[in-house]
C-alpha cells in the first residue's frame, strides 16, 4: 500500500486532486460468450505479468512476511499441478476510506462495522467471488473483523493477509486515527478452494508481502508494495496495493514504479504457470501512461468501459463527470477469460448514497482457461 496519508487527493468531497492513469494498449478481440453476452476475450501470451493491485501467485512457506519470495520461475515451474478451478472466480477490490479519520467523518464517511458489512453482504450474494481486496484499511478495524465475518459460521475457508504502510522513505508505519494503532495499510482476502494449498510466512500467517524495490525514496528506503495471498495447489497468486497519492508523489515517478514493479514481480510468477490476479487503488487514471505497464501481459476488469469508481453519489454512474477510476483489477493473459467487469453502484441504502466511502466497488469476473 502507497503513502496515502495526509489530505486525500480522491475524496468525494475533493475531487480537485487526482492521480493520472495511463493508456491501455492491452489488445482485445470481441467475441460472443456465453448466454448470449459479449464479452471480451483476450489474447493469451506466454509470458504474463502485472501485479498492480492484487495477484494470484506462489510462495514458499519459508517466505519472510515482509520479503518477496527468491523462487526461480523454474523453481515454481515444480509446484503441483493446479487442481481444477471454479468455472468462475470472482474479484472484488474497494477503498474503504477507512484508515484516515475517525467513524463518521465526513471526509471518509461510515462506520467500520458498516463497511465490512457490506463486503460480507456482497459475497454472500455472489458465490463466485474469491478474492477481495481492501485499501485504507486498519488491521484491528477492518482486516481481522473482515476474516471474522467472512467465517462467522465457523467454516475457516477465508483467509486474509494485511500489510501495513509505512511513510515514503521512512521505516515509520502509518497510524490508524480512528484507533491509534500504527495498522493502516491494505488487505487481500482468499476463499479456500478444492486442492487449496495456502503459502505462510515465518510468523505462522497467511501469504506475504511484496515490496517494490525500484522506488527512488529519500534514504533508499522502498516502503511501496503489496499484500498477498499464494495457493500453492491451485498456483493461484492474489496481491493488492494502494499506490502513492499526488500529496506523496507530484511527480507520478514513485506510482510509474510501483507499476513496473507490480508488472514486473507478478510476470515473474506468471512465466512460472501460475494465474495472477493483482489490484487496488493506484491513484492513476486510464491516460496516465504510468499505468501502461500493467496492461503488458494482462488485462483490467473494466478495460472497455473504464467507468469511474470515485465521484459524488449523486453523480454515480459509469460516466460521472465529477469522478475518476481509480481502481484496478488485472489478471494475467495467461489462464483466465474476462466473463464481466464493473464498478458496483448499488448495495445498502448507506452505500447507494455515499455513506460508507468515496470509492465505489469495482467487480471482475473471469472463466479459467487454458
Amino acid at each position: 500500500m502507497a503513502a496515502w496519508f495526509g489530505r486525500r487527493q480522491n475524496c468525494r468531497f475533493n475531487q480537485q486532486t487526482r492521480g493520472i492513469m495511463g493508456e491501455r494498449t492491452l489488445r482485445r478481440d470481441r467475441a460472443p460468450k456465453r448466454g448470449g453476452q459479449a464479452e471480451g476475450a483476450h489474447r493469451k501470451t506466454v509470458l504474463g505479468g502485472a501485479c498492480a493491485a492484487a495477484v494470484f501467485a506462489l510462495v514458499p512457506i519459508q517466505l519472510a512476511g515482509a520479503q518477496t519470495p527468491d523462487h526461480s520461475p523454474s523453481a515454481r515451474a515444480a509446484d503441483a499441478t493446479p487442481h481444477s478451478l471454479p468455472t468462475r472466480v470472482g474479484v472484488l477490490t474497494w477503498n474503504i476510506c477507512g484508515a484516515l479519520s475517525r467513524d463518521g467523518s465526513p471526509s471518509c464517511p461510515g462506520t467500520s462495522r458498516g463497511k465490512i458489512n457490506e463486503l460480507v453482504d456482497r459475497v454472500n450474494h455472489d458465490r463466485s467471488i474469491a478474492v477481495v481486496m481492501i485499501q485504507e484499511a486498519c488491521e484491528s478495524l477492518h482486516s481481522r473483523p473482515l476474516q471474522d465475518a467472512l467465517n462467522h459460521a465457523g467454516s475457516g475457508e477465508w483467509v486474509v493477509r494485511h500489510r501495513t504502510a509505512k511513510s515514503p522513505g521512512t521505516d515509520n508505519p502509518v497510524r490508524c486515527p480512528r484507533t491509534g494503532r500504527k495498522d493502516a495499510g491494505v488487505a487481500v482476502a482468499m476463499k479456500k478452494l478444492p486442492g487449496t494449498d495456502l503459502v505462510y510466512d515465518k510468523q505462522g500467517k497467511p501469504g506475504w508481502d511484496m515490496t517494490f524495490t525500484s522506488t527512488s525514496e529519500p534514504g533508499g528506503k522502498h516502503t511501496q508494495g503489496a499484500a498477498c495471498l499464494q495457493d500453492r495447489g491451485n498456483k493461484l497468486l492474489a496481491c493488492t496495493s494502494h499506490f502513492a497519492n499526488a500529496n506523496a508523489d507530484p511527480s507520478k515517478q514513485m506510482r510509474r514504479a510501483s507499476a513496473r514493479d507490480f508488472r514486473n514481480q507478478a510476470r515473474s510468477w506468471q512465466n512460472g504457470g501460475y494465474r495472477t490476479v493483482i489490484g487496488g487503488d493506484l491513484n492513476l487514471k486510464p491516460g496516465d501512461s504510468a499505468i501502461r505497464p500493467l496492461y503488458s501481459g494482462n488485462f483490467e476488469a473494466d478495460s472497455d468501459e473504464k467507468c469511474t469508481t470515485t465521484g459524488p453519489w449523486y453523480l454515480k454512474g459509469c460516466r460521472n463527470a465529477a469522478g475518476d477510476k481509480l481502481d484496478y483489477i488485472f489478471f494475467s493473459d495467461r489462464g483466465w477469460d474476462l466473463v464481466q467487469g464493473r464498478p458496483i453502484y448499488v448495495g445498502s441504502w448507506s452505500y447507494n448514497i455515499g455513506r460508507l466511502s468515496d470509492h465505489w466497488m469495482l467487480r471482475g469476473v473471469v472463466r479459467p482457461s487454458a
